[in-house]
């Protein structure tokens, strides 16, 4: 039986509240709905470093960058998408140091299906706030997540 979220006038601005609650809402529509489609060993801390790495591939390196993670961490999802057949890595042409990250056939007819689901997901955000409403937010997100990397969550510019 889902549980009814109930926010208090006092509590239901509170912004690392909502986010806390978005996010474990979100996590539990990837599990039921967009991560266990046609992919039983996919689960949600796969999603945004698979959905990262695109249809032209990333360095692992560039990927932990990105995603703002250590390589150990990128490596071992890596690692755990290519056991299932999601992933493949090859050393970049260009530098043999280098490991690239490309999606395997079968990764990438699962990157369409879940481009497809989260934009279908989009839009039904855009009716419930509207679209210009849905942008601002998303606009506003940006913004803050560059906050948090910028000032490492202390508030001060270093």
């Amino acid at each position: 039986m889902a549980k009814t979220c109930v926010l208090t006038e006092e509590t239901k601005k509170v912004a690392p509240k909502l986010v806390y609650l978005l996010k474990r809402l979100l996590d539990e529509w990837m599990s039921k709905k967009l991560c266990r489609i046609d992919q039983p060993g996919f689960n949600s801390a796969h999603l945004p470093l698979f959905m990262s790495i695109g249809k032209t591939g990333i360095s692992n390196n560039e990927l932990a960058a990105k995603m703002n993670v250590s390589k150990q961490a990128t490596s071992k999802i890596v690692k755990e998408l290519e056991a299932i057949n999601m992933v493949r890595s090859e050393k970049s042409a260009d530098d043999a140091r280098v490991v690239m990250l490309y999606f395997t056939t079968e990764g990438e007819a699962f990157y369409y299906n879940l481009k497809s689901q989260v934009a279908d997901l989009e839009n039904e955000y855009k009716k419930v706030a509207g679209t210009k409403n849905y942008e601002i937010a998303i606009e506003v997100m940006l913004k803050l997540v560059k906050f948090h990397e910028e000032n490492n969550c202390t508030g001060q510019k270093s």
